[in-house]
């Protein structure tokens, strides 16, 4: 083969040689391409979503919550410990008795549960006095007011007690006693006031009976209206 054609077929090499490279880098390029877009379409989609999705569960929570809240009672604020003890039976067990005015100065003590702020519940009120149907710890109060438009000489002494009478025993006994004393200074015109309360907790069985009382010498200072003097009994 002459050189001149040897050269001709070496040109033609080159040059094929050429387009082939530039058509394969050219595939390269485009492939490149391609991946770096879906790459980065990828990577947008899964930001977008990142972003989205807190945003769908924020307001699906919301939604829960509003739809919640649509179904609580209107007494839901009160406090938790209040709530609690409204769902648990034995918080139901309760009574607050107030003095009868009319005949809280007559021969005793009286007590009374048919007034507004008064009630009994899940315990019985009988014989001036609170039967327990259910053992289990309780906490009992009371409270008395004592007035007197003036003291009458000598210094009086003020008592009131609980008590509590069980099947197993046939006397009563004291659970809670208080004592004051006014009118010191001997008579005078000026009128006084006393109140003495007391609470505390206790283990009762059932049939046990409870009472709050004042001795006989002082039923005539009893105050016994507008729910001063009162007495009453929660379960634990």
């Amino acid at each position: 083969m002459s050189n001149e054609k040897i050269l001709s077929e070496l040109e033609k090499g080159r040059e094929v040689g050429v387009e082939e490279l530039g058509f394969k880098g050219s595939r390269v390029l485009k492939l490149l391409c391609t991946f770096t877009l879906l790459a980065f379409g990828a990577v947008s989609v899964y930001l977008l979503f990142c972003q989205i999705a807190p945003l769908t569960s924020n307001q699906s929570s919301q939604k829960a919550t509003l739809r919640g809240a649509e179904n609580l009672p209107a007494n839901s604020g009160l406090p938790r410990l209040m709530n609690q003890v409204g769902n648990d039976p034995r918080g139901k067990i309760a009574a607050h008795l107030t003095a009868d005015p009319i005949k809280g100065k007559t021969n005793k003590l009286a007590w009374q549960k048919e007034t507004g702020i008064a009630f009994s519940h899940g315990i019985e009120f009988a014989n001036n006095s609170l039967l327990i149907s259910r053992p289990g710890f309780y906490f009992i109060y009371t409270q008395v007011v004592f007035y007197s438009s003036q003291c009458e000489g000598n210094t009086v002494f003020l008592s009131h007690d609980m008590h509590k009478l069980s099947l197993a025993y046939p006397e009563e006994t004291i659970l809670l006693r208080a004592t004051k004393s006014v009118c010191h200074n001997g008579q005078h015109d000026d009128p006084w006031y006393k109140t003495s309360y007391q609470g505390a907790i206790f283990e009762f069985e059932a049939g046990d009976r409870i009472y709050s009382r004042v001795t006989d010498k002082v039923l005539k200072y009893l105050d016994t209206k507008e729910g001063k003097t009162f007495f009453g009994i929660f379960a634990l």
